[in-house]
């Protein structure tokens, strides 16, 4: 059930996407980190947005696009608009660059790591 929602935030994935395939341990895991993270729009002044907390040049990097909340640090009027599952994908690119693991997300990335795996042996 926890990996439901986050499965069908993946069916409406842009093209260039396509071939993301994310597995339902990573998907966990994900969850894990947003859950810890924030919302999907979070602009909190904190140098770090949206619901995976990117720092901009991270976001950048993996190719997102520009975000008007970036200029406009802790102001509400500038939430993110990115769509959950292109963060998701930004995510996701981070993890492959970092090797397959969480390590970009620092403690929070630490503690998920492990969550599917726990929850495939009880």
């Amino acid at each position: 059930m926890l990996v439901t929602g986050f499965a069908a935030l993946l069916l409406a994935l842009p093209a260039a996407a396509a071939d993301w395939r994310p597995s339902a341990a990573w998907l966990v895991q994900a969850r894990c980190v947003h859950l810890q993270e924030g919302p999907w729009t979070a602009n909190t002044g904190n140098g770090y947005f949206g619901g995976m907390q990117f720092a901009p040049q991270t976001w950048r990097r993996v190719g997102g696009a520009v975000v008007t909340a970036f200029a406009h640090p802790g102001d509400p009027a500038f939430p993110v608009t990115v769509p959950a599952r292109e963060q998701l994908h930004r995510a996701w690119l981070v993890w492959l660059a970092d090797g397959r693991s969480w390590r970009s997300w620092g403690a929070v990335g630490a503690s998920c790591s492990h969550v599917a795996s726990a929850a495939r042996h009880p």
